[in-house]
């Protein structure tokens, strides 16, 4: 009888610690494309605008950080439009929220410190709206793994639109 209570505890604790050095949070995107507009499958993107909208300042460049983040998500996917002469989109973004958040709070108090982004990007064909895509991640619970997640968030956002425009554009 003890053997099997010691395995449960052990199995307690165990789930425990995945619990506290692993995040958890939500993840939400969905690009929409015009009825209009039929994308070619060599159809490549170039970053445009990103501003912060958010109405807020913040110690870092988040608007440099995700535009970063958007051009090498591009570039790993072949994506990216790097001549001018190539058929092509422009993606114009603006990031509507973004808290940084706080890891240690979020281990005492799922919820509490959330790391959030939220993006909302046009994309232009010319001078004309192909589609809108809204993207939003959190990080609203978690301990050391989720430290960081103030920067990383920018990165996983990123490849949310990239994989939506992948799906979208080329259909894979």
């Amino acid at each position: 009888m003890e053997r099997k209570t010691w395995g449960k505890a052990a199995a307690v604790s165990a789930m425990l610690l995945l619990f506290v050095a692993t995040g958890c949070g939500s993840v939400r995107h969905k690009l929409e494309l015009e009825s209009t507009y039929q994308p070619k499958a060599d159809t490549t993107i170039e970053v445009g605008t990103v501003t912060n909208e958010t109405g807020n300042t913040y110690d870092i460049a988040i608007d440099a950080m995700f535009k970063d983040s958007l051009v090498g998500a591009l570039r790993n996917e072949e994506l990216l439009r790097t001549e001018t002469k190539t058929v092509g989109l422009t993606s114009n973004c603006k990031i509507l929220d973004y808290e940084k958040g706080n890891a240690f709070k979020r281990w005492l108090w799922p919820g509490w410190g959330s790391t959030v982004l939220f993006v909302h990007c046009d994309l232009m064909d010319a001078n004309s709206k192909a589609g809108a895509l809204d993207a939003r991640r959190t990080v609203d619970f978690g301990g050391a793994y989720t430290i960081g997640a103030w920067e990383k968030v920018f990165d996983e956002v990123a490849w949310d639109v990239v994989q939506d425009m992948r799906e979208k554009i080329r259909g894979k």
